[in-house]
Order: C-alpha cells, then structure tokens, then sequence
C-alpha cells in the first residue's frame, strides 16, 4: 500500500481542529487519515455500526462516536445531539474531530453531496465560544477491493470557523451559513480531488523469484482470510476495512503459532527465528516491489 499526502503539515496542527472529508471507503479512510495526525483523532461514524454492545463498546474506545441516517430508523434521530455535544466538547477541549461531511459511503472516487452536520456542530462549538479551525480533505484509492491499492491524500487550506458562524445569528441566518459554508468546502474540495494512477504495476524482473516466495509464504493465510471477509462482508461498503483489521490482528498470531509448531518439529532455534524474521520481511518487499 502506498500513501501519498499532499500539504501533510496540515495534519501537523493541534486542536480545536474539525476534519471535514470525502468517505469513499468506510472506515478505511479514517484510518488513513488518522494515521497522518500528529495528535488523536475523535471521529463521528455511521451510526448502525453501534447497535451490537460489544461494537458499540469497541468503536467507542477508538475515540468513535454515532451519527445516525434517517434509513436507519427516526427513532434514533435524537440520538444525534448526544454525538453533537460529544463533538462540541472535543473541540472545546482543543482535540481534532474528524466528520466525513458527505454522510454516505459509496466505494466511488467521486465527491457526493454534503450533509449539514459539520456545519451544524461548528455552529453550536461557535455558541458556546469556541472557534474551531476547519481542513478539507480529500481522499481517494485506485482501488476498492485489490491489495496493495494506491492512495492519494489531498488536504486543503487551513480556515477558521468563524468566517461563516456567528453566534448571535438568526435563525434564517443560520441556515444560510450552513449553506455558504458547504457551498465553499465542496469548491474547495472539488478543487483538490486526484484520482490514484489505475495502470497496471510492473516487478522487476530480477525480483520474481523473491515475490514467488512472499506470494507462496502467505497465500494460505491470505486466501482464507480474503475469502472469509469476502462473503462476511457482500454486498456492503466494508470489505477493506475487515479485512485490514482482520488481517492486522490475525497475522501476529498466525507467526506466534507457527513458531510454536516450528519448534515442536525440532528445527533449531536460530532457523526458527529466520524463518518467523523472512515473513515479515518478504511481505514488505512484495508490497513494495509493486510502487
């Protein structure tokens, strides 16, 4: 996987700081960014993602909070100011708040229409006194379901809130900032999209043997794991996300277990620890080899 970040010192800055981007690939793209942050990252998330309580449990501790659609039922629409003064309280105590301003995920390299919730919780941050910094960010892929895609991090220029939201604003007034400002973060936005190069990588030739080898290493893992997310995850937005988690966590215990049986068939020690150290290694120059 390769990341390319343009005006990366963007990220750099501390709060309060709202992130507003596009949301092309779940709950990937929060990673992506947030593993450019210098400092952590709150983040507001599809809200139908917290219903199970050991979910609801997990993506909290991640520092996640819900906002739900109308399509996942008018019962929890109420909810939403829970997360908005969650929000609110984030910035207020100078931390970054990432929102994906569209409010959809489509698997698309395109910029969908904005919903108002940023907006929203930079109007009531902007009541209670605080006057958070706003970014754009565009993020884009070459790709949603292949391994080793090509990722393209756009961030924008720096501005404050309260170029758009005024405290004592009316109501009418109100609702024309919120207008104004999506109108001018979609420009902004629209202005910074770059989509990934689609063609296809060439190895050098002198490395085939060695990608062989990383290929043959991992198949097995990878294939049952692809596979496993591939059906877990049909006909959902969720694929990549899975299966980077999945395969985060579960690549550690497949060496620990492989070490262990390693060393019951009698293979010394030194050899043990090659052959556990080449894995890694071996998956690093496949991926690599591919830029």
């Amino acid at each position: 996987m390769s990341i390319r970040v343009h005006n990366k010192t963007a990220l750099h800055q501390k709060g309060p700081l709202l992130i507003v981007a596009n949301h092309p690939d779940s709950f990937f793209d929060a990673l992506v960014i947030a593993a450019n942050c210098s400092h952590p990252v709150s983040f507001l998330a599809r809200g139908d993602v917290f219903t199970k309580p050991w979910h609801n449990f997990l993506l909290r501790s991640l520092n996640m909070m819900p906002v739900y659609r109308q399509r996942e039922g008018k019962e929890h629409l109420h909810k939403n100011q829970n997360s908005f003064d969650a929000s609110v309280e984030v910035l207020k105590n100078n931390g970054i708040l990432l929102i994906f301003i569209e409010g959809i995920c489509l698997n698309k390299n395109e910029i969908q229409p904005f919903k108002k919730d940023a907006s929203r919780i930079l109007q009531q941050a902007v009541a209670t006194g605080v006057t958070p910094a706003v970014l754009p960010a565009v993020i884009t892929y070459n790709g949603f379901k292949h391994f080793g895609k090509k990722i393209y991090l756009m961030l924008g220029k720096t501005f404050s809130a309260g170029l758009y939201f005024n405290k004592d604003a009316s109501p009418v007034t109100r609702a024309l900032e919120r207008n104004n400002f999506n109108n001018d973060v979609m420009q902004e936005m629209s202005s910074l999209f770059k989509e990934p190069p689609t063609k296809k990588y060439k190895r050098p030739i002198y490395l085939f043997p060695v990608v062989g080898i990383a290929w043959f290493w991992h198949a097995p893992l990878y294939l049952i794991i692809k596979t496993f997310v591939a059906h877990k995850t049909k006909g959902t937005v969720f694929y990549d996300s899975v299966l980077f988690a999945v395969l985060l966590f579960a690549y550690p215990l497949y060496l620990i277990l492989l070490c262990i049986l390693l060393r019951y068939t009698g293979i010394p020690v030194y050899m043990n620890a090659l052959i556990i150290a080449a894995h890694p290694i071996l998956a690093i120059i496949y991926t690599r080899s591919k830029k």
